[in-house]
């Protein structure tokens, strides 16, 4: 296996500013289930320590392949080659418990700037993926947890697509990685580093009163309002206009009849191919076309 397709902890940390490697605790594997998993096992094994949480804020599951990696709504998430990256973020929220499930937004802010970084640009898919060229180059899952003695605790898992340099015929219609587009491949451990660095900034932001400004920039990112769009809604195809997207990530579409209503991630999905077909149209006076 090629060393720049290893986790090592010495080199994250020698990349790390001292006042975050100061508050991140990485625990590195070669292959398990799921980084989300083995965060979940964590808090209610014999070997969970809540005063970690005093210290170490942010407590970092890597593996350098996951065999049973899932996305949105019980989807696999395959990343099982050493190339690709899974990554999950655990940390215990202090207050505004009720505002936790949209840190998805936050997280998804990270892996784009991150990517920026290594010169790539990237665009964040509703609601939680980042797209490259309309294929998925990262997924990232959000989930909220409870520890023994039933405190609330979040996980935050990414999945991302690194050094690949082929996918199998199941998903290469739909999948890409930093190398297939830069013709390049990177230290996973240096990427790590600055998403540690980015996740850092962005949940720090989040969690500090500033929740509004980072779901206003994730919203500004999305660029969908004003958008017309294919998506499937409980399974059946519609052609909509979004008119705003709600501070809990729901989006407020139009229907081609003037019927507005919300619509929830976890039963909609958007054709991110369709926004090129519609762009510079105009919803006024396109409505014969339904």
């Amino acid at each position: 296996m090629e060393e720049y397709n290893v986790f090592d902890r010495e080199i994250i940390n020698n990349e790390l500013d001292n006042k975050i490697m100061n508050k991140v605790f990485i625990k590195d594997y070669e292959s398990i289930d799921s980084t989300n998993n083995q965060a979940k096992k964590y808090i209610k094994s014999s070997a969970f320590n809540v005063e970690l949480f005093n210290k170490n804020k942010l407590i970092i599951f890597a593996a350098d392949s996951q065999l049973a990696g899932r996305g949105r709504r019980g989807h696999n998430w395959l990343s099982s080659d050493p190339a690709s990256i899974a990554v999950s973020f655990l940390f215990k929220p202090e207050a505004n418990v009720d505002e936790i499930p949209q840190i998805t937004a936050a997280a998804a802010l990270a892996v784009k700037d991150t990517f920026n970084f290594f010169d790539l640009k990237t665009v964040v898919k509703w609601p939680n993926d980042i797209l490259v060229n309309n294929k998925k180059i990262c997924g990232i899952l959000s989930e909220l947890v409870l520890n023994k003695e039933e405190e609330i605790f979040v996980i935050v898992g990414c999945g991302i697509n690194l050094n690949n340099d082929y996918f199998n015929s199941e998903i290469k219609e739909i999948a890409t990685s930093y190398y297939l587009q830069k013709a390049k491949k990177i230290n996973k451990n240096l990427f790590l580093a600055r998403l540690i660095e980015k996740i850092n900034f962005y949940f720090d932001n989040y969690l500090a009163e500033k929740r509004d400004q980072i779901i206003n920039q994730w919203k500004e990112t999305l660029n969908l309002t004003g958008k017309k769009v294919d998506l499937r809604h409980n399974g059946k195809k519609e052609t909509v206009l979004i008119k705003a997207i709600m501070d809990n990530g729901d989006l407020l579409v139009e229907f081609p009849d003037g019927r507005q209503k919300k619509l929830q991630s976890s039963n909609t999905s958007l054709n991110y191919q369709s926004l090129d077909k519609y762009n510079d149209c105009s919803w006024e006076g396109e409505k014969n076309e339904f």
